[in-house]
């Protein structure tokens, strides 16, 4: 049975019918750079609220391979990998094949769909990008959280990519230069190879100075830099508007998320389950 789900999002009235456990695929959710800003318990109460116990994957893009679980408010959600820093370090096509063997396994003993919806944060987006093309009809739907399609100016930035040294091959593939010239065109969004007519979209986070942390003060240090350097807004490190790309379909901004509330926010995925099916 469907419902009518009225959601207000800071400014934003979106209305959709959505069904209530009853979505045709699966969902994995993939984290950003070096698995700083990691998922909230209140985000993964809700994408398992929306799309039942036993359908939403947690993947860490590091080397282990291990599953567990865990149970909120009654509903099992899975993992594969360690959530913790060792996470996202990669370059995107290092990330994207790591995703591969856990994505195998998850199907292969642990339930996962032939055909699943992704929820990407950050550079997770370019890495899911990049297994959309390398792995084609696979994926139904991707729905983006502050994902750099058009690359960070803070990748150039070595002040703010101090908080992230030991990923010098993932950081070096968030510049613009790298996104835009070499990534994009080899990994288009439009016409991106989803299964069954499936599309991609964005959901962007704005935050301001006086209000952005993060994990340890990179949002802050980001914030600053964008606004004093380079003349923009932004969520503390992506630019507003880069989180877009032609091909791929702008849902939402929350105004007053910065880039890692963007993970931390049961409306973030409330939103974002709206357009996956």
């Amino acid at each position: 049975m469907k419902r009518l789900l009225l959601l207000s999002v800071f400014g934003l009235i979106l209305t959709a019918s959505i069904p209530a456990y009853s979505k045709t695929y699966d969902l994995i959710l993939i984290h950003g750079i070096t698995n700083k800003h990691q998922w909230s318990d209140s985000f993964l109460d809700k994408a398992a609220s929306i799309w039942g116990s036993g359908n939403v994957y947690c993947i860490y893009t590091n080397s282990s391979t291990r599953v567990w679980t865990r149970v909120i408010n009654g509903r099992t959600i899975y993992f594969c990998g360690e959530n913790d820093y060792t996470a996202g370090d990669g370059t995107i096509a290092v990330q994207s094949g790591l995703m591969r063997t856990k994505i195998l396994k998850l199907q292969a003993s642990y339930g996962l769909s032939a055909k699943f919806n992704i929820i990407a944060h950050s550079m997770g987006g370019l890495v899911s990008r990049h297994y959309i093309k390398t792995y084609p009809y696979t994926v139904a739907g991707l729905v983006t959280l502050g994902t750099p399609h058009q690359g960070s100016p803070l990748a150039d930035s070595a002040k703010y990519m101090a908080f992230f040294l030991e990923a010098k091959d993932a950081a070096y593939q968030l510049t613009p230069n790298y996104v835009k010239n070499t990534f994009n065109p080899a990994y288009p969004a439009s016409g991106a190879p989803l299964a069954d007519s499936g599309k991609i979209y964005t959901i962007a986070g704005d935050g301001d100075g006086w209000d952005c942390w993060g994990w340890g003060g990179e949002l802050q240090i980001g914030w600053d830099i964008l606004t004093t350097i380079y003349w923009r807004d932004s969520d503390g490190a992506v630019a507003s508007g880069d989180e877009q790309i032609s091909g791929a379909t702008f849902i939402g901004k929350f105004w007053d998320y910065d880039h890692m509330d963007l993970v931390r926010n049961a409306s973030v995925a409330s939103l974002a389950a709206q357009y996956l099916r």
